[in-house]
């Protein structure tokens, strides 16, 4: 008798493997016999966990969100105020995270013309800015930045804008931006902020 198989667990290591095609090859590209064929299954197993190409990306763009909210989860639950290591989680500091990274603006462009993809991309985006804006409000409680707490929306919003533009940096300028660059920005970019 076979073994049992995790549905869940095979769904997300063929999410994987389709973000490390993505991340390689670009979205357009992409295809079911390829993902399969890295994962060593057939075309017929990768079909029977996704019906389509389309429901395999919005999956493969949700898991990667799900593995950046995991970071950042891991960091507050140390420390509830950690901006810095917060920020730091979210963004593509190493191959790994970088990879997410290009799966997401990847996705960016079907979000333009999808409506699913453009709800996705908002809630992303709007759990990213939430979780920025809690991180600041533990911070302003504690007595650990120079903002008010009228002050704290803009500056969740602020930040993301931030997150975002060093994450376009650090894909076309790998010197520059790399993850100990990205650090190091931040650094600054906080501390002037004072928050």
């Amino acid at each position: 008798m076979p073994a049992p198989v995790d549905h869940e667990s095979r769904r997300r290591q063929i999410a994987r493997i389709a973000t490390d095609i993505i991340s390689r090859v670009g979205l357009d590209a992409v295809t079911m016999r390829q993902i399969a064929a890295e994962a060593g299954f057939s075309t017929t197993i990768v079909t029977h966990y996704f019906a389509s190409k389309r429901e395999l990306l919005l999956y493969t763009y949700r898991s990667s969100a799900l593995d950046a909210q995991r970071r950042v989860d891991e960091v507050l639950a140390r420390d509830p105020a950690d901006l810095q290591g917060s920020i730091e989680a979210l963004l593509p500091l190493d191959p790994a995270q970088l990879g997410e990274w290009k799966v997401y603006f990847a996705f960016w462009q079907m979000a333009l013309v999808d409506a699913d993809f453009a709800a996705e991309q908002r809630a992303q985006a709007e759990n990213a800015r939430a979780i920025l804006q809690r991180v600041l409000e533990a911070r302003v409680a504690a007595g650990r930045t120079r903002i008010v707490p009228d002050e704290v929306d803009t500056a969740a919003r602020r930040l993301l804008v931030q997150v975002l533009g060093i994450a376009i940096h650090s894909l076309f300028d790998a010197t520059d931006w790399s993850g100990d660059g990205q650090k190091a920005y931040l650094a600054k970019e906080l501390a002037a902020l004072g928050y």
